[in-house]
């Protein structure tokens, strides 16, 4: 855990005082405004942090931002939810669909399934057009998929007529995530035993020291349970004296390479591709888009395009990005014995810690040992004594970032490419008022 700065009240005119009803702003003597952007800067280099706090697992970062202002802090969290280019499903040509789901319905599925693919490598579409100003398909600005899944009449027959279809397919040059699994199984009957949720557990021996944030127990459970489902493979549930209904999932998408896409995205040793540096997939492989019934087909080509957030949904980088103020915890009255105890155990657990009391009439003492857990229960606040013991405030220019990727791109390379986003906006705002102040003249 990175040392915990000083909260500096002149650089943001106060600071916000806890108590039981919520949080006040308490206005405290301020620098005087910058008399040019050179004094700005020199400020603002002076008083900048950017500490990196936690990663929890590849697609999860806790970081700080500390001296600046919460315009700056909230336009970051905005760009890396709505201005970060990915590449989503955009277009479905559907050929047939005999399945009890409709087409418009089956298609806005298809768009909410992430790519395991870096859209950096890929151009916008629009940017190449032919003679008569039209944008141009290309390798460069779209990914083709395919489906075409037929359902058999048992579960043997479907079995069969799946096989037969994933040879064709392979023969053809087409990519399915049923080559991915079945390679995945001949690599661990060969000894090499590392399954998808290994990188989490990598992750997890480099950090050796307590949560900062204070993860408990349960969420680690839930963070292992979750990791250990993503090796299992999904089957459909054979009911007695029914129809057999056939599961489609992402697995049943055919990428199908353009261009040089099989030399820029090749694929592994096996011949089969698994995300970025093995072809181009979904990024999940068990995630349902249908149910078919004995005869019903699905069959359709998608197009995949780049596009931001803004737009929609689909193209968001991340699941969540979020921030909150760092709290600032003081003990104003020393805390012994059982009202230590009570406080470090019960009312605000791994923010505090006890110590042995250097009085002789107490046992232990509660000291702050990691105001980054605290998550603003105010539980303290219920016993009186403690409520006159602790003073709980929060730093107005100490932003504590949480972001979760959903997998495409890891957190990090989203915060850098938000930060690129924004000194570019600042640059074509700082042109316009170049512009402005000309024009004037």
């Amino acid at each position: 855990m990175p040392p915990i700065p000083e909260p500096d009240t002149s650089a943001t005119g106060g600071i916000y005082d806890v108590n039981e009803s919520g949080i006040q702003f308490r206005h405290t003597p301020s620098l005087p405004t910058p008399a040019n952007g050179d004094e700005f800067l020199k400020r603002l280099k002076s008083s900048f942090q950017f500490n990196i706090l936690e990663r929890p697992s590849k697609n999860e970062l806790v970081f700080e931002l500390i001296g600046v202002d919460v315009s700056f802090a909230n336009a970051l969290r905005r760009i890396m939810i709505a201005e970060i280019p990915t590449m989503a499903l955009e277009h479905v040509y559907m050929w047939n669909n005999s399945g009890l789901i409709h087409d418009e319905v089956l298609s806005h599925r298809l768009g909410l399934v992430p790519l395991n693919v870096d859209p950096r490598l890929f151009d916008e579409y629009g940017q190449d057009v032919d003679d008569s100003g039209e944008a141009v398909l290309s390798d460069r600005n779209t990914i083709v998929f395919r489906m075409n899944v037929v359902c058999g009449k048992s579960k043997v027959d479907d079995e069969l007529l799946q096989k037969q279809r994933n040879s064709e397919f392979k023969a053809e040059g087409l990519v399915s995530g049923y080559d991915v699994e079945e390679a995945q199984l001949k690599k661990n009957e060969k000894g090499g035993n590392k399954k998808i949720g290994d990188d989490d557990d990598e992750m997890k021996e480099d950090v050796e020291e307590p949560s900062v944030m204070n993860l408990s127990v349960a969420d680690r459970a839930a963070a292992d349970a979750a990791a250990s489902n993503l090796n299992k493979s999904s089957t459909p549930i054979d009911t007695p004296h029914r129809p057999f209904t056939r599961h489609v999932y992402t697995r049943d998408l055919l990428w199908c390479p353009q261009g040089d896409q099989l030399a820029r995205f090749p694929l592994h040793s096996s011949g089969v591709g698994s995300g970025v540096g093995g072809g181009i997939r979904p990024l999940h492989e068990d995630i349902l888009l249908a149910k078919l019934r004995p005869g019903q087909v699905i069959e359709f080509e998608a197009h995949a395009r780049k596009g931001i957030g803004k737009d929609h949904a689909k193209w968001s980088p991340v699941a969540t990005a979020s921030y909150r103020l760092m709290p600032s915890i003081e003990i104003v009255k020393p805390i012994y014995d059982e009202l230590a105890e009570e406080l470090v155990n019960w009312m605000e657990p791994g923010v505090f810690k006890l110590e042995e009391a250097d009085e002789v009439d107490h046992r232990v003492k509660a000291v702050v040992v990691n105001p980054y857990a605290c998550t603003m229960s105010r539980n303290f606040m219920r016993n009186p004594a403690l409520k006159e013991s602790i003073k709980m405030s929060r730093i107005p220019n100490h932003f504590i970032f949480s972001v979760e990727s959903v997998g495409m791109m890891e957190p990090a390379v989203i915060v850098a490419e938000a930060l690129k986003v924004l000194k570019n906006k600042a640059g074509n705002l700082s042109g316009l008022t170049y512009e402005a102040e000309e024009m004037n003249e």
